[in-house]
C-alpha cells in the first residue's frame, strides 16, 4: 500500500533527495529568518518520520523467517594456520594461538581486544575457572601456570610426556595425558604451583598415545565425599576408562571405530558416550560400550565433536564442510551448517551460548538463538496440550493441561513450569483427549480403551470422581470437550475458592444464591453421534447423530458465541447451537462441507479456523471462516504446511492463530489467514497452545515443554498493543502436595511418573548428589576443612612475612615434656607411630571344673574360622591327637584314650568325604568290580538301576545279584550308623555331666553278605520308608496309565506301583527314563518306546528332545543294526523313522539314514520313506531324486552292502550338493543387490497333521532384502539341498527339450514351406457369446459394439473385508495344444524361498469399461 493509496502526500525516495531539495531551495532564496529555518527543519524532521515509521509497518506484516538453534556472528582470517583457540566463560572471550608464542584475544562479538607475545612456546591452554588462571603444556613436558594476563607464575615439569591436557572444575584439578600414562595435578602454595597427584600406566603401553580426553562430572555432595569419577582418554580407534580419585584402569575398549576416533564427548543426563571416527560414523554407547545407536549422515571423515550446549544434541564437524547437529531424542539429525571448509575444532559450553569453529586459517565464531527455552521436564513423549482460563487473570490463575506417554495427564502452571497435580492411568492406558474445568477443579480424561474418567484436581495424584466405561457405551467415545456457561464471574470465583478450601467441587455451598453455571461434557462416538453427559453422574442425558459416516474427529467449544463445532470423516464441519439449561441442548445452525476432513479446530471471536489434511494427496491447508460475515478466506499454497499438521492454536485477543507441521516448522497466521511467520524450531512439536492472552505459546517437543515468549515472534504492532493494555498481577499458583499415604501405597514405577517431572527453573543442570553421605565421608570432610583452615592461615603467615608485618614470638620455654614430644614428632617423619600394645589380664580358670556344654567354649585363637562348611567340609590341617587335651576332647565327643582314631574324622565333628565314600562303596565291591570288564559291569549296574524288578533279578546270574545286594546293604548300614549316631547325640545332650561320644566304625570288620531273603526285606524297607503307607493305594499318573495294557509296557513294567513311579513324577522325567533304556531293551519294546516318545514330547523340550534323536539313530546304526527281514525289527525302522521325523524333521542324521533305509529297503519299504520325504517338504515330481539314489548302486548290491557305507555314500553326496546350493545362494544375493524381483516356486512343507495330502507349490513374486543375515547360510535345511538338486536337474531337462522343440519347429517351418496350404474363412454363424470367467476381465482402451456392461455402483462391501485376500491359489491358463516341456513349470528360482500366499486385490469402486 503506497502512500497516495492512504490519502496522504507522495514522500520522497529517500531522505538524501529531501535534503538536498530543502538546500536547492534555501540557495534560491535569500537568507531566511531563524524561525522560518525552524519551520523547514521540523518539517524535513515530521516528513522523514512518517518515512520511517510506514517502512517499518509494512516489513513487519511481511512474512519473515525466524529460525531457532546457530546463529553465525563473527567470520575471521589469518595469515597462518591456527594453533589452538579456548573460550574464557568468565570474561567471555576467546582466546586464539596464532603460533605457539603469539596470542590474540577477542570479544565474544567478535571484536579484537588484545594480541600478546609469549616469552616461551607452548602446545595449548586450559582455563582454571576457579583460581582465574590458565594452565599451558608443552611437549618437554612441562606445566606452565599462567595468570589471567599470560604471565608465567611457575613451571611444573613432568615425568610423564604429555598430549593433552583437560580441567576438571568440579575437584579444582589438572587432568593431562600423554604416551602411556594419565596423571592428575593438583594445585598448592595458593595455586601458583601445580604437584602431581596420581599416575595411571598400569595396563598401558608405550603404544598408547592418548589424543582426546573427556571428564564426567564428578557425583559429589561436596569435595570430601568424591566416589568415582570416570576419564575417557581416546587412542587411536580405541578408548580407555580411568577411575581418577582410585588411579586405576577400569576398562579399555581398543576397536570401537574402524578408523581413528577423533572426538568423544559425554552426554550426563542420559549416561552415554559419543565417540566420532574417520570413518564418518558417530556412536552412541552406554556405560557398559554396548552400542545404543549410530549417526550415519557425513559424506566424509568427522573431524570433531562436541556436546551442544543446550538439550540433547550433539554438534560435528566433517571433510565434507558442514557441521551437523544430532538429535538424540529423535535419532536423527535437526540441523546442518555449510562451511565450505573443513572444520578441525569445535568448541562450546553447557549452558553457555558461544560456540567457536576453527578451520586451518579460519575462526568462525557462532551463537545459540533460543526462540523457545525448556520449560518443563516431563521424562515422556508430550502428546496433546490444552490451556485453560474462564476469567481475569487477576482472579484466575491459567492452567495447562497435557497428556504424557507414560500414561498420565498433568496440569502445569505456564509461568512457572511447576507440576500441580497429575492423574496417574491404569497400566496400558493412554490419554487420547482431556479437557480442564478450572471453576470446578475437575479434569476429564479419554482413554484409549474408550473409558471416559472424571478426576479431582486438587488431589495429588488426582482421585477419579466417576467413569464411564466403555462396555457400557453403544458406541465407543473418541473425542470430547467441556462446554463452560458461565452467568456472573464474581460468584464464578467465589465458588471456585470454596473448592480449593474443601478440596473438591462437592464442598461448593452459597445459601440463597442459584448456581446458574452450567458445565456440560459433549462426547463424540465413532458412529458419527454426539452426547451430552451429564456432570455430576457421565450419564448421556441427551445424543442426536452429528455426521453421516466415519466417526467425529474433534469437538470444539466456544462459549461466547453459544456455539459448539465438530468435525468428522464425512468431510463436514457444523455449527451447532448450544442451549445449556434445556434438555436438547444442541442444534445444528448450519454445515460446512470440503474435499478432505478437519483434523483440527480453533475459534477466533467469531471466526472459527480448520486444518484440512489428506494424507494420500499430500493436502495439508488451513482455511479461515467468518461467521458473521459468511466467507472464506484462503491463502497462497505455497504458505501452506507441506508435512502433517501436528497442532493448531488461536489467540483470541491478539487476533492471531498458529500451527504447527511434522516438518518441523511453526506458522503464525493473522485474522486474514495471511502468513506473519516462519519458524523454523530446528525439532517435531507435538502439539501446541496459547497459554495466555498475550501471545506466549507452549509447545510439547519430545519429552519436554517449551516456552516460546511473544518477543521472539510478533510483530512490532502486536507488542506495541500488547504493551499499552492495563495488565493487573496474575494470581500467584500453587503446586498441590503429593498425598503421604497414597505415596507409600504406589509402587516404584507410579512414584516415578509422579515425581519424576519437574520445573526447568529448579536447577538448569542438575548434577546427581548422594542423599545422605555416610560417616566416612562426614569424617573425610572434618579432616579436609582443619586442612584448609591451617593452609589459610599458613598462607597469611607468609604474606605478612611478605610485608614485614610479623612479630617475632618468643619462644616458650625447653620442658621434658616438649623434648619427648618434639623428639616424637621427629621420629614420626622417618618411623611409622609406634603401635600401642596392650598385653590382656589372665582369667581365673579352675581346671577341676567339668565342661558340659561344648557351645559354652570359645574357639581356638589361632584356629582358622573362615572354612567354608557343609555336608562334606575341606579337609583341613588337623591338630596333633597328642596335644588335644582331654576336656577338649569330652567337648568336641571324642573317645578319652590315647590311642588316635582310625577313621580321620576332622575335628570340628563332620565326616570327610574319603569316610563316605568307604561306606557307600566298600572293598568287597571294588573286588567283584575288577574281576569283571568295564563294559560288562556298566550295563549290568545299568540295567541293575533302571528298572529290573525283584523278580528279574532272582533269575539274573549270582554276579550280578552279588553286586546289587552289596550295595543295597550297605546305603542301609550308612543309613543305620547316621541313625545311631543321632539318638547317641540325642541321648547324650539328656544326660548332663557326660560328654557326646561319637561311635566310630570299624573297617577291618568283615560283613556277612546278605541273601536274597534278606534283600527282599531291604526293598520293602526303601520302598516302605519312601512311600507313606495309607490305607488307599497311590494312584498312578495319567501319562503312566495311558500306557497300560501295551505289550511293551507290561513287559517292561509288570506291576508298575508307586515305589517305581512316585506321584512326583512327571512326563518329561518318564520320558528320559525310556531314552536311557532303550539301548538295552528288545525291538518289540523299542518300536513302543519310539512311538510314546513322540507323545510325551509333545513340548519338544530341546534338551531331551535332542536326547531322543540320538539314542534312535544309535538304536538303527549300533553294531548289529536292524534289518529289514525280519519283520520285528523292519516295524522298529518303519517307527524309529517316523519318530524322527515328528522330533526332529530338520535333522541332518535323519536325512542320512533315509537315504540309506531307502537303498537297503525292498518296494514296500521304500513307499513308506517316500511318504517322509514328502512330509518333510521334498518337492520332486518327476523322480529325479529317486533316479539320483537308484544309480548309485543295485538293488541286488543294495541290500548286501553294510550300512556304513551307504551312511557315508549319503554324506559325500549331501556335502557336496550343500556346498553347491550355498554358492548358488550366495550367487543369488550378489545378484539381488540392486534390488532385482525373481519369480520362482515357493515351497510349502507339510505339517503332521496334513499326512496324506500333497506338497502345495505356488509361482509369486517375492522381493528378497538387499542385507543378508551372516548365519543364514549355516541354517541350511537339509530338505532343500535336496529340492535344489531336483530344481537344478529340471532346468537341465527344460533347457533340453527347448532345444529339441525349436528343433522340431523349424523342421516343420520347413516342411510347410515347401508344400502348398489353403486357408477356409468360417462361415459367421449366429450362437451366444461365452461366459466370462474370473481373471479374464481387464480395463482395455478399445470398446466392443452393442456390448456394454453396467458400471460397478460406488458403495461399500457387505461384510467387513480388507482390500486384499490371501489365497494359495496356483494361476491356471487355458492350453488347448500342449507340448511335452508344458508340464513342467516355468520361471524356475534355483532358490527354496518361503511360503507366501497369493494376494487378490478387491476393486471396491472400480468402473471396468469393458471385458475382453
Amino acid at each position: 500500500m503506497d502512500a497516495a493509496a492512504m490519502g496522504l502526500p507522495e514522500a520522497p525516495e529517500n531522505i538524501s533527495s529531501l535534503v538536498k531539495s530543502q538546500m536547492m531551495l534555501k540557495r534560491s532564496t535569500s537568507l531566511e529568518s531563524t524561525r522560518e529555518k525552524a519551520h523547514r527543519m521540523w518539517s524535513i524532521l515530521k516528513t522523514v518520520v512518517h518515512i520511517s515509521s510506514e517502512k517499518i509497518r509494512r516489513h513487519d506484516w511481511k512474512p519473515l523467517h525466524l529460525e531457532h538453534g546457530i546463529e553465525h556472528v563473527q567470520h575471521m582470517l589469518f595469515r597462518k594456520a591456527i594453533h589452538y583457540v579456548l573460550y574464557n566463560i568468565t570474561t567471555q572471550e576467546y582466546i586464539c594461538m596464532i603460533s605457539e608464542t603469539a596470542i590474540c584475544i577477542y570479544h565474544c562479538d567478535g571484536r579484537k581486544k588484545q594480541e600478546l607475545t609469549l616469552q616461551e612456546p607452548i602446545q595449548g591452554l586450559v582455563y582454571a575457572q576457579q583460581i582465574n588462571q590458565y594452565v599451558a603444556w608443552t611437549f618437554c613436558p612441562q606445566l606452565k601456570v599462567m595468570s589471567h594476563d599470560f604471565q608465567t607464575i611457575s613451571n611444573n615439569w613432568s615425568k610423564q610426556s604429555i598430549t593433552c591436557c583437560l580441567y576438571n572444575e568440579d575437584l579444582n584439578e589438572i587432568v593431562t595425558a600423554g604416551v602411556g600414562n594419565v596423571c592428575t595435578w593438583h594445585f598448592y602454595f595458593g595455586c601458583r604451583e601445580l604437584m602431581c597427584a596420581t599416575t595411571v600406566t598400569k595396563g598401558l603401553t608405550q603404544q598408547d598415545i592418548f589424543t582426546e580426553l573427556a571428564l564426567e562430572r564428578a557425583p559429589v555432595l561436596s569435595l570430601a565425599s568424591i566416589r568415582t569419577q570416570r576419564c575417557y582418554a581416546v587412542c587411536g580407534k580405541g578408548v580407555a576408562v580411568i577411575d581418577l580419585p582410585k588411579a586405576t584402569l577400569l576398562s579399555y575398549e581398543k576397536h570401537l571405530h574402524n578408523r581413528k576416533i577423533t572426538g568423544i564427548t559425554l552426554v550426563e543426563n542420559l549416561r552415554c558416550v559419543a565417540t566420532s571416527s574417520r570413518d564418518g560414523n558417530i556412536k552412541i554407547w552406554d556405560e557398559n560400550w554396548n552400542l545404543q545407536m549410530v549417526f550415519v549422515g557425513h559424506r566424509g571423515p568427522v573431524t570433531a565433536l562436541v556436546i551442544y550446549p543446550h538439550g540433547p544434541y550433539l554438534l560435528s564437524a566433517s571433510e565434507d564442510g558442514t557441521l551437523r547437529v544430532w538429535s538424540l531424542e529423535l535419532s536423527d539429525k535437526v540441523d546442518e551448517i555449510q562451511m565450505g571448509t573443513t572444520v578441525t575444532r569445535l568448541g562450546t559450553k553447557l549452558g553457555e551460548d558461544s560456540i567457536f569453529s576453527c578451520a586451518n586459517q579460519r575462526l568462525d565464531l557462532w551463537t545459540i538463538k533460543h526462540l523457545y527455552k525448556p520449560h518443563t521436564s516431563i521424562g515422556y513423549t508430550v502428546m496433546a496440550i490444552k490451556a485453560s482460563s474462564i476469567g481475569p487473570a487477576s482472579q484466575f490463575p491459567t492452567r495447562a493441561s497435557c497428556s504424557c506417554a507414560d500414561g498420565t495427564a498433568r496440569l502445569v502452571s505456564p509461568d512457572t513450569g511447576d507440576i500441580i497435580t497429575t492423574l496417574l492411568l491404569e497400566k496400558g492406558q493412554q490419554a487420547m483427549d482431556l479437557d480442564y474445568c478450572l471453576a470446578r477443579e475437575v479434569l476429564l480424561v479419554l482413554t484409549n480403551q474408550g473409558d471416559l474418567l472424571k478426576a479431582n484436581s486438587l488431589t495429588n495424584p488426582m482421585s477419579v470422581r466417576w467413569k464411564v466405561p466403555a462396555s457400557t457405551q453403544a458406541s465407543q467415545f473418541c473425542c470430547f470437550c467441556i462446554y463452560k456457561h458461565t452467568v456472573d464471574t464474581e460468584l464464578t470465583h467465589a465458588r471456585w475458592l470454596q473448592a480449593v478450601a474443601g478440596g473438591s467441587e462437592e464442598k461448593i455451598r452459597i445459601l440463597g444464591v442459584k448456581d446458574n453455571d452450567r458445565f456440560l461434557p459433549i462426547a463424540g462416538h465413532l458412529n458419527g453421534f454426539l452426547s451430552v453427559l451429564d456432570w455430576s453422574s457421565g450419564i448421556t442425558q441427551y445424543q442426536v447423530q452429528a455426521h453421516e459416516t466415519g466417526k467425529v474427529l474433534t469437538l470444539v467449544a466456544d462459549p461466547d458465541n453459544h456455539h459448539l463445532l465438530s468435525s468428522g470423516e464425512d468431510n463436514t464441519i457444523k455449527v451447532w447451537r448450544v442451549f445449556p439449561y434445556a434438555q436438547e441442548s444442541l442444534s445444528l445452525l448450519m454445515n460446512f462441507y470440503s474435499a478432505h476432513s478437519a483434523t483440527h479446530l480453533c475459534i477466533i471471536k467469531s471466526m472459527f479456523v480448520a486444518a484440512l489434511q489428506n494424507p494420500s494427496c499430500a493436502v495439508h491447508a488451513i482455511v479461515l471462516y467468518d461467521l458473521r460475515k459468511k466467507i472464506r478466506k484462503d491463502h497462497h499454497p505455497d504458505d501452506d504446511h507441506k508435512e502433517e499438521i501436528t497442532g493448531l492454536c488461536a489467540c483470541a485477543e491478539l487476533k492471531i492463530f498458529a500451527s504447527a507441521s511434522r516438518g518441523g516448522s511453526l506458522k503464525i497466521w493473522d485474522h486474514n489467514n495471511e502468513l506473519l511467520r516462519i519458524i523454523n524450531l530446528k525439532a517435531v512439536a507435538n502439539c501446541i497452545s496459547f497459554c495466555n492472552d498475550v501471545g506466549t505459546l507452549l509447545l510439547g517437543i519430545g519429552r519436554n515443554l517449551y516456552l516460546m515468549n511473544n518477543v521472539e515472534y510478533l510483530t512490532q504492532q502486536h507488542l506495541l498493543r500488547i504493551a499499552c493494555r492495563d495488565v493487573s498481577d496474575s494470581v500467584t499458583d500453587v503446586t498441590v502436595p503429593i498425598s503421604s499415604t497414597v505415596l507409600d501405597s504406589l509402587s516404584v514405577e507410579d512414584s516415578q511418573r509422579l515425581r519424576g517431572p519437574r520445573s526447568f527453573k529448579s536447577t538448569e543442570h542438575p548434577v546427581a548428589v548422594s542423599e545422605e553421605p555416610d560417616e566416612e565421608s562426614m569424617k573425610k570432610q572434618e579432616e579436609l576443612k582443619e586442612g584448609y583452615a591451617l593452609l589459610a592461615a599458613r598462607d597469611k603467615e607468609i604474606l605478612l612475612i611478605q610485608r614485614g608485618e610479623l612479630r617475632r614470638k618468643r619462644k616458650p620455654a625447653r620442658t621434658k615434656e616438649i623434648r619427648e614430644e618434639g623428639f616424637r614428632k621427629y621420629m614420626e617423619l622417618f618411623y611409622a607411630p609406634i603401635p600401642k600394645m596392650e598385653v590382656s589380664e589372665l582369667e581365673d580358670f579352675d581346671s577341676s571344673e567339668q565342661l558340659t556344654d561344648g557351645k559354652q567354649i570359645s574357639p581356638h585363637r589361632y584356629r582358622c574360622t573362615n572354612i567354608v562348611k557343609g555336608f562334606f567340609p575341606p579337609l583341613t590341617m588337623p591338630e596333633p591327637w597328642d596335644e588335644i587335651t582331654n576336656s577338649e576332647k569330652q567337648a568336641r565327643g571324642l573317645l578319652d584314650s590315647s590311642e588316635a582314631p582310625i577313621i580321620p574324622i576332622s575335628l570340628d565333628g563332620y565326616i570327610p568325604n574319603s569316610v563316605i565314600l568307604r561306606l557307600l562303596w566298600p572293598m568287597e565291591l571294588f573286588e567283584i568290580l575288577e574281576s569283571e570288564s568295564a563294559q560288562s559291569v556298566e550295563s549290568k549296574l545299568e540295567l541293575q538301576v533302571e528298572s529290573k524288578t525283584e523278580s528279574q533279578v532272582e533269575s539274573g546270574d549270582s554276579k550280578e545279584v552279588e553286586i546289587s545286594e552289596l550295595s543295597a546293604e550297605h546305603s542301609s548300614i550308612l543309613l543305620q550308623k547316621l541313625e545311631d549316631m543321632e539318638q547317641e547325640q540325642l541321648k547324650g545332650e539328656d544326660q548332663s555331666g557326660s560328654a557326646v561320644k561319637m561311635p566310630l566304625p570299624v573297617v577291618e570288620k568283615k560283613r556277612k553278605l546278605p541273601t536274597s531273603d534278606m534283600r527282599k526285606e531291604l526293598l520293602i524297607r526303601r520302598s516302605s520308608s519312601q512311600v507313606q503307607t495309607t490305607g488307599k493305594q497311590i494312584p498312578l499318573p495319567t501319562f503312566i496309565t495311558m500306557f497300560q495294557g501295551t505289550a511293551w509296557f507290561d513287559k517292561l513294567f509288570p506291576h508298575p506301583d508307586a515305589s517305581i513311579f512316585p506321584p512326583d513324577l512327571t512326563d518329561l522325567a518318564f520320558a528320559e527314563m525310556l531314552i536311557m533304556m532303550l539301548g538295552t531293551v528288545d525291538y518289540d519294546v523299542k518300536e513302543g518306546i519310539a512311538s510314546s516318545l513322540v507323545f510325551l514330547l509333545q513340548s519338544r523340550p530341546p534338551k531331551l528332545t535332542t536326547m531322543a534323536h540320538d539314542a534312535l539313530i544309535t538304536a538303527l546304526n549300533g553294531p548289529d543294526p536292524p534289518n529289514h527281514k525280519n519283520q520285528q525289527q523292519r516295524d522298529f525302522i518303519r517307527t524309529a523313522l517316523w519318530a524322527l521325523k515328528e522330533l526332529m524333521p530338520n535333522s541332518q542324521e535323519l536325512l542320512m539314514e533315509l537315504m540309506a533305509q531307502y537303498l537297503q529297503s525292498d518296494i514296500l519299504h521304500k513307499n513308506a520313506i517316500k511318504l517322509i520325504f514328502s512330509d518333510l517338504g521334498l518337492l520332486d515330481p518327476h523322480n529325479y531324486f529317486e533316479k539320483e539314489l537308484n544309480s548309485w548302486i543295485a538293488f541286488e548290491k543294495a541290500s548286501e552292502s553294510t550300512k556304513e557305507k551307504l551312511l557315508n555314500l549319503s554324506n559325500k553326496w549331501n556335502r557336496k550338493w550343500t556346498r553347491k546350493f550355498k554358492e548358488h545362494i550366495q550367487e543369488a544375493f550378489k545378484s539381488l543387490k540392486k534390488g532385482k524381483t525373481l519369480r520362482g516356486s515357493v515351497t510349502v512343507p507339510r505339517s503332521a497333521s496334513s499326512a496324506g495330502r500333497s506338497p502345495s507349490v505356488s509361482a509369486t513374486t517375492i522381493m528378497i532384502p538387499e542385507r543378508v543375515h551372516p548365519g543364514s547360510l549355516a541354517e541350511v535345511n537339509p530338505i532343500e539341498v535336496v529340492n535344489y538338486f531336483c530344481e537344478t536337474q529340471l532346468e537341465k531337462d527344460l533347457k533340453e527339450m527347448m532345444v529339441a522343440q525349436s528343433e522340431d519347429v523349424d523342421k516343420r517351418m520347413s516342411e510347410k514351406s515347401k508344400s502348398k496350404n489353403t486357408v477356409l474363412f468360417l462361415p459367421n454363424k449366429q450362437r451366444e457369446r461365452a461366459i466370462l470367467r474370473l481373471g479374464e476381465a481387464s480395463v482395455t482402451e478399445t470398446s466392443f459394439d452393442k456390448f456394454h456392461l453396467p458400471p460397478i455402483t460406488p458403495g461399500s462391501l457387505s461384510f467387513d473385508i480388507g482390500r486384499v485376500i490371501k489365497l494359495a491359489l496356483p494361476k491356471i491358463n487355458l492350453n488347448p495344444f500342449p507340448s511335452p516341456i508344458d508340464r513342467y513349470p516355468l520361471d524356475q528360482v534355483l532358490i527354496t524361498l518361503r511360503h507366501s500366499a497369493q494376494k487378490y486385490f478387491i476393486l471396491e469402486r472400480s468402473h471396468v469399461a469393458n471385458y475382453a
